[in-house]
């Protein structure tokens, strides 16, 4: 994957909505019709997006508002779980190396209490579920997903060189976790390196927008992690520093413990 295919200058300023907070302003990128934040999250499209934010232009008392509801994306609260701790799924098939979303789900399986059922468009219990699949002409090449049960189908996007470990991170997405470095208290234990960031990357590098949890300790094994060269303005420069000594950050092997462990309080 080139995390050039997934940043540009094309910056934009949108809105979402933690639940029971107002609304909050946040840069996305959007690159062939979706607002992208953090690298591969989607917040939605950018019709979405730009709905929401003329809304918010012509209605300023909105964002004083906490039960003001418009067009938006927003991931705190159980709302954004799945239900029963089961997602439903469809793999599109076109979709390349099915096998390593079997894999990575059974990894899941294995791992967590969270389950995956093939999707029964008959059965109203499947009404939201998630669809594996390559992106299409005009849409980011990349991998790709939202953060929580967004309603209704909902895209993880895989082009041929997502790896295994890489369907793991995004399926961790699904389930509802950010990125381990998007965590409020990252800066106790990382430094990003501004100077080596790619400019047009520094959205990629903002922490909660607002609307996350951060679940115990600090994991720098987590599989949600970046990893230390992610997005610099020159290959090989160092964007994040551990300022613990001798840690690596950014797999793509497995769940951690930490994963693991935040997954299960995360459905308690």
């Amino acid at each position: 994957m080139s995390e050039g295919d997934l940043i540009s200058d094309d910056l934009r300023i949108g809105y979402i909505k933690p639940v029971d907070q107002v609304w909050q302003p946040v840069v996305y990128t959007a690159v062939g019709g979706f607002a992208i934040i953090q690298g591969c999250i989607i917040l939605g499209t950018v019709a979405e997006m730009e709905k929401t934010a003329e809304t918010i232009r012509n209605n300023p008392l909105l964002l004083q508002d906490p039960k003001a509801e418009v067009f938006g994306a927003a991931i705190k609260g159980k709302k954004f779980r799945w239900e029963n701790k089961t997602i439903p799924y469809v793999i599109d098939a076109n979709l390349p190396q099915q096998k390593r979303v079997t894999e990575a789900i059974e990894h899941w399986e294995q791992k967590t209490p969270i389950r995956f059922v093939p999707r029964d468009p008959t059965n109203n219990a499947h009404e939201n579920y998630v669809c594996f699949r390559p992106p299409r002409a005009n849409e980011p090449k990349g991998c790709l997903s939202s953060v929580g049960q967004q309603g209704g189908e909902q895209f993880v996007l895989l082009i041929p060189t997502c790896t295994l470990g890489n369907v793991i991170h995004e399926i961790g997405h699904a389930v509802g976790l950010w990125h381990e470095q998007s965590r409020a208290d990252r800066d106790q234990f990382i430094e990003i390196v501004w100077s080596d960031v790619d400019p047009r990357a520094r959205p990629q590098f903002e922490q909660h927008i607002q609307d996350g949890i951060d679940i115990g300790p600090y994991d720098y094994g987590s599989i949600m992690h970046y990893p230390a060269v992610a997005f610099p303005k020159q290959p090989g420069l160092v964007t994040i520093k551990p300022r613990k000594p001798n840690v690596q950050i950014g797999q793509r092997n497995s769940l951690s413990a930490g994963d693991i462990a935040t997954v299960a309080k995360l459905y308690a």
